[in-house]
């Protein structure tokens, strides 16, 4: 485990309060906030833009399992993980979360897979050796510290079961995404995933795209905002409340013609419009010109009353 970056977000006695530490030996455990899980997941939106860790509520046990190909690293997050006894000595709830990066190499991904296996177990209400290796490793020191047991935590990764590397996840069908509510079944069948399988390098997104970097699991409780799982592309996404979202129907440029019921309609509506202006022309052309000659041959039948015309006397001068 000596490859691996481990970081624990818990709460301090006084009021330095709930931080992110990175736990580097059992001496030096800095206050360092974990930057992958402020990568940005989907573009900006009404003003705002979503980072990883809006993608899980981390006050109830939640999961999250991030490839990031920039670094080339690989990410579990493990959340919303209650510590009874520390709970008690602040008088309100304490929350743990822990964070491991490490290379992306197969001999990594086994490990995280373990442990996310073993979450999935915590999760399930099956086995609670990951609450309970929790429990005993993180303490709080002085008023504004705590302090991480690392040879707990390695020790516990060492005796959880193992998993298996079959090729499943170069089949279509697993590469495929799935965002659904959270259930017991699909729980137990993502924790089979986990157990058997690599993790893919690619997956099919709900856009119908192919990604090889970002989010690939999330398992959590109630999301912020519904549809954000499918828009930030997850591969496994379970949530209470998951929502898809409306996709937006691009129109083709190209004026799409479908057949109507009845003989009548088989014009299209413009075309139809058009005829009947043209046949309006027609019928008052057609009036005009049998009325006018009507007209003409009325007044020149109809004689005008001729007006006697003065005499007019010439007058000569001699």
């Amino acid at each position: 485990m000596n490859n691996f970056e481990i970081y624990v977000k818990t709460s301090a006695l006084g009021q330095t309060g709930i931080h992110w530490r990175s736990i580097e030996s059992e001496e030096r455990q800095p206050v360092e906030v974990p930057s992958l899980i402020k990568l940005q997941v989907i573009g900006e939106e009404n003003g705002q833009i979503a980072i990883v860790n809006d993608l899980i509520d981390e006050v109830k046990p939640s999961l999250l399992l991030l490839r990031d190909n920039k670094k080339k690293k690989l990410l579990l997050e493990i959340t919303g993980i209650e510590s009874p006894q520390r709970s008690i000595r602040m008088g309100r709830k304490v929350f743990n979360s822990m964070v491991w990066i490490a290379d992306d190499i197969e001999e990594n991904e086994v490990v995280l897979r373990k442990i996310a296996y073993s979450a999935m177990q915590n999760i399930l209400e099956k086995d609670f050796s990951l609450k309970e290796m929790i429990e005993k490793s993180v303490e709080f020191y002085g008023l504004e510290e705590f302090r991480v047991n690392l040879k707990e935590v390695n020790e516990y990764i060492e005796h959880i079961e193992l998993v298996d590397s079959h090729q499943f996840s170069e089949l279509e069908s697993y590469q495929q995404y799935q965002i659904e509510s959270k259930s017991s079944e699909r729980l137990e069948k993502l924790a089979e995933e986990f157990r058997n399988y690599p993790l893919p390098k690619e997956w099919v997104n709900w856009d119908g795209e192919t990604k090889n970097d970002g989010v690939l699991i999330v398992v959590t409780e109630n999301l912020e905002k519904r549809t954000i799982l499918h828009k930030a592309g997850v591969w496994r996404g379970f949530a209470t409340n998951v929502e898809e979202p409306a996709k937006v129907v691009v129109e083709s440029t190209e004026k799409k013609t479908e057949p109507l019921p009845t003989e009548q309609a088989q014009i299209p509506i413009p075309n139809a419009w058009r005829r009947l202006r043209m046949l309006i022309v027609r019928g008052i052309l057609i009036l005009f010109l049998v009325i006018l000659p009507i007209i003409l041959i009325f007044r020149s039948s109809v004689q005008t009353p001729h007006q006697p015309q003065k005499n007019h006397q010439i007058h000569y001068k001699y």
